[in-house]
């Protein structure tokens, strides 16, 4: 090769464009570093509260832009260092000495690293290896194809039958991830088998519907998707022991079902293809007759998720913790061979497990650092001012945290952990259960309508490689979801006052 070739190999490419991500994180900087040495909420909030508040402005701003797609690894570990440098300036004295005990104080080093302690953390890490074994041993495709070859194909069969897959794939594994990876490259199948336009009404039918069913059934039940254990561990220390499997199911379940049979009626009757649907039955039992007989694999899988589902369910008659049988269940796999020593390690996104385990720590280092108790008053009068009427109040503050994930993208957890403390008087001054209000949260998780707001649509966007619906299909749907939500509200309302868990 000649000389000048190899130079131009080696050289930065003219003209490639930056990542048009990378101004808003340095906006969002920038902001930080002024929130940290000018102290704009002074003296209310406290200099260690001034400068906590900027390490986790810089972390949500790695969390929402991504530039270079950065792991969450990154804004997480810029929360820890951060706080732990603000712990051990105080120690050294590096601070006013006026405001040095608080800096130095214990309980903020320990509020750091809670959230690696939580025993809703180890509920989530078992959980995700639930998903990983059940996609490898090839049982979530088959579960899926067992369905789909069971209708005679249409558009109404297909809705009904992505609502039956997700809903048993939300039985057995909570992780959205998982029921994804096997329900959208089916969906993307069926397209194409279907000979519809990409990014066409009837792709957008398909696939968004198959997103849909993959995530929003499992919301019904406390181990049906990640945001379960992780609400759990948000949850104030006086108020935990209410999000149990039971109370989840007896106080979400209704509302959950509602909003996953209303986005699949809405879909068909606004989002269908005015033709009729161009596939046949044989090609599903083809592709089910392709999986052969069910391997020993598949049916340890079956049996393992089965049995800790069913200890999940009646954890009140047998004591045994949630965190406990699902941690006994990866043993099992361990044992049986399922998930091998190198799986460890590469079979789940630990990426993401950090990620949870530091913002299950965000409402602690918010209480110690004074962040909570400054934003209190701010927030205490207009919401609480909104308790007294159910209805109104669940409407409301459901429509801001929706509006609100238009700039806390990764599933809203800052604005989960800034406010969770208001679980407390709503419980104590209002008679709100605490998993009422979480209806508000869980909303705001699933929702979707632009693709940066949801890490599910993106995924769902690159393994369908960008096939399966058009931006303008996708907030059409997001918009069904909406829809979707305020009538499971309005539902939800008059049972829950029936069941005595509002006032």
């Amino acid at each position: 090769m000649k000389r000048k070739d190899i130079m131009r190999n080696n050289s930065p490419k003219l003209g490639q464009r930056p990542d048009p991500r990378m101004p808003g994180l340095m906006a969002v900087t920038l902001v930080a570093l002024l929130v940290a040495f000018a102290r704009p909420f002074a003296p209310a909030l406290s200099p260690m509260g001034h400068e906590v508040l900027a390490a986790v402005l810089v972390a949500l701003g790695m969390w929402v832009f991504r530039p270079g797609n950065l792991p969450y690894l990154a804004g997480s570990a810029t929360i820890m260092a951060l706080t732990i440098g603000i712990f051990f300036a105080g120690r050294a004295g590096l601070v006013n000495p006026v405001t040095a005990k608080a800096y130095s104080s214990p309980e903020l080093l320990g509020e750091v690293v809670t959230g690696f302690a939580s025993s809703s953390l180890w509920t989530l890490v078992p959980a995700l290896f639930f998903g990983f074994a059940l996609q490898k041993t090839g049982l979530g495709k088959r579960i899926a194809y067992l369905v789909l070859r069971s209708f005679h194909p249409s558009w109404a069969s297909l809705a009904l039958s992505w609502m039956l897959i997700g809903t048993a794939l939300s039985a057995l594994t909570p992780s959205v991830t998982v029921r994804v990876a096997i329900m959208l490259p089916i969906a993307i199948g069926i397209v194409e088998a279907c000979k519809l336009e990409y990014r066409s009404k009837g792709s957008a039918y398909i696939c968004l519907l198959a997103l849909g069913m993959a995530v929003f059934p499992g919301t019904a039940l406390m181990t049906g998707t990640l945001a379960g254990p992780i609400l759990q561990g948000f949850f104030p220390a006086e108020l935990k022991a209410q999000a149990n499997f039971g109370d989840w199911v007896r106080i979400l379940a209704l509302p959950w079902i509602v909003v996953t049979l209303v986005y699949a009626l809405l879909a068909f009757l606004l989002a269908r293809p005015k033709e009729a649907i161009g596939i046949s039955r044989d090609v599903f039992r083809e592709e089910f007759r392709k999986l052969g007989k069910p391997g020993r694999d598949e049916l340890v899988v079956l049996a393992v998720l089965a049995a800790a589902l069913v200890m999940f369910a009646t954890e009140t008659f047998h004591r045994i913790p949630v965190p406990a049988t699902a941690l006994g269940a990866l043993l099992l796999l361990v044992l049986a061979g399922i998930i091998k020593g190198p799986e460890i390690s590469s079979g789940i996104n630990w990426d993401v497990v950090i990620f949870f385990g530091v913002a299950i720590a965000l409402p602690g280092i918010f209480r110690v650092s004074g962040i909570s108790s400054w934003l209190g008053p701010i927030v205490d009068g207009p919401i609480l001012g909104l308790a007294g009427s159910p209805l109104s109040f669940m409407l409301i503050i459901t429509l801001g945290l929706l509006l609100i994930r238009f700039v806390d993208v990764p599933w809203g957890y800052a604005t989960l952990a800034l406010t969770v403390f208001l679980l407390v008087p709503l419980s104590r001054d209002f008679g709100y259960h605490p998993l009422v209000v979480s209806m508000a949260y869980l909303a705001a998780i699933n929702f979707f309508m632009l693709a940066y707001q949801q890490p599910w649509v993106l995924m769902s966007e690159g393994m369908v490689g960008g096939r399966g619906w058009s931006p303008s299909g996708l907030a059409f749907f997001g918009g069904i979801y909406v829809l979707s939500v305020i009538a499971g509200i309005l539902v939800a309302i008059p049972y829950w006052r029936v069941i005595g868990v509002i006032r």
